[in-house]
């Protein structure tokens, strides 16, 4: 003869429990990416708050060396303006943001490597100005990098302010060869 077991309604209820607490870590877990960058994790050291004239002059360049059109569209007002000398016409043309936009898009997708250096002429009190709702106007010199072989030297004419986020964008650039 067999012994037969009962089971109380004790036992029953940690098994139960124990399922259900299996369960919830198991759902909880899946939920949990461990291969994602916490926030602000991976690329956190590369971009800064823009909250200076540095902060938005780093990021330009960051943006030019990783091809990263979404951040570069975040450094450009709303009302940008680009100017350049049109030498055919023998005088200054201009587009718009959209404009722009598209053009750095282009140059971003077509090469892969760009790279933007400022200096050696570079206003280092312009690293540390940060006082909102103040435009600011500055020349400073430039180096692009484009592939392997294309170097463009010149000088930028910019005029940047800080909104009432704090963060600088570039309303005009005037681009002086």
């Amino acid at each position: 003869m067999h012994a037969v077991r009962k089971t109380t309604w004790v036992q029953r209820g940690i098994r139960r429990l124990s399922l259900l607490l299996i369960g919830v870590l198991i759902f909880v877990n899946g939920c949990l990416n461990p291969f994602a960058p916490e926030e602000g994790g991976l690329s956190s050291g590369l971009w800064n708050s823009q909250e200076t004239i540095g902060g938005l002059l780093q990021n330009f360049r960051t943006a030019y060396a990783l091809r990263d059109s979404l951040r570069y569209a975040d450094l450009i007002s709303d009302d940008f303006i680009f100017q350049y000398y049109n030498a055919d016409l023998l005088r200054y043309d201009q587009w718009y943001r959209d404009t722009e936009l598209r053009a750095t898009g282009g140059l971003m997708r077509s090469y892969d490597r760009l790279d933007v250096r400022w200096g050696p002429l570079y206003p280092e009190e312009l690293d540390s100005f940060s006082q909102v709702d103040t435009t600011v106007e500055f020349t400073i010199n430039f180096s692009l990098s484009v592939g392997d072989d294309i170097s463009i030297d010149g000088f930028a004419r910019f005029r940047a302010r800080a909104d009432e986020d704090g963060r600088f964008r570039i309303i005009s650039w005037r681009d002086d060869y």
